[in-house]
């Protein structure tokens, strides 16, 4: 039977932190909750800035098959599947944040009438080689896009989505610009094991909040509005500029590993 100071423990969780209805909120719940272990005190440990929390839900949500390494050859990338849980807007209160419907999204082609559905309990976390956190994000990731402007509305589809993101684990990682779609960029490339990248049929970076045929946002508060493309252009998330700052480079390539992790 649970004590006092346990449930009085739970109960706080559930005030400070907002999980969705999503399919992997009640395990990342369990998780947070074995993390605090009955103790108000601990409740802190629950922040996605903190270096020793996120270590300690990754070594957890793999069951000890992923941990950040203290002698890795590069930067170390974590994407944690529902990790993001706990840490959304409070918007997100018995709303499912792993399929939220956006009517009126924008792809790079601007058409009028394009719905998408987005993956928004996601994480990401980046390490540098001696284990020491650079940083840490929330994720949208489209998972569905119609355009119906399109001879072919669907463009972008929930299986090609996933089997992307699938395809990610473990592989290496640059950060390069992109300019080609009027909003410049400076994206995260993951060398993804199906070769789609390499051959060019199926490109998705990770990079701040804007147009997308695919690609994943990297979430940042202070993003300028879609509408202020000049602001926008100028604009980088402060996960980029940490992992350029350490890197002491705009772009590199090969300047890590990607490691993806599903919370279940």
């Amino acid at each position: 039977m649970a004590g006092p100071n346990t449930v009085l423990a739970k109960g706080a969780l559930i005030t400070t932190h907002t999980y969705s209805t999503a399919a992997e909120a009640s395990a990342k719940f369990r998780i947070d909750e074995e993390i605090v272990d009955g103790d108000l005190a601990n409740l802190a440990k629950i922040d996605m800035k903190n270096e020793a929390y996120l270590k300690e839900l990754i070594a957890k949500a793999s069951m000890g098959r992923r941990t950040v390494q203290s002698g890795a050859k590069g930067l170390q990338f974590y994407m944690i599947k529902g990790g993001g849980e706990g840490f959304l807007d409070p918007y997100y209160f018995g709303k499912d944040a792993s399929r939220l419907m956006v009517g009126g999204g924008t792809t790079t082609s601007g058409s009028a009438g394009t719905t998408m559905v987005f993956d928004n309990n996601d994480l990401l976390a980046v390490f540098d080689r001696t284990g020491k956190l650079i940083g840490s994000a929330l994720l949208q990731r489209p998972i569905s896009i119609v355009d119906p402007s399109r001879r072919h509305p669907h463009m972008w589809t929930e299986p090609t989505a996933n089997k992307v993101y699938d395809a990610w684990d473990d592989r290496p990682v640059s950060i390069y610009r992109n300019t080609n779609f009027g909003i410049a960029y400076y994206g995260l490339r993951i060398d993804d094991s199906l070769g789609w990248y390499a051959k060019g049929s199926v490109r998705v970076d990770l990079h701040k909040q804007e147009a997308t045929n695919g690609c994943i946002f990297i979430v940042d508060p202070n993003t300028p509005a879609y509408s202020n493309k000049a602001a926008l252009s100028m604009f980088e998330p402060q996960l980029i500029k940490d992992i350029q700052a350490h890197i002491r480079a705009n772009e590199k390539s090969n300047i890590g590993r990607m490691y993806i992790v599903k919370i279940a």
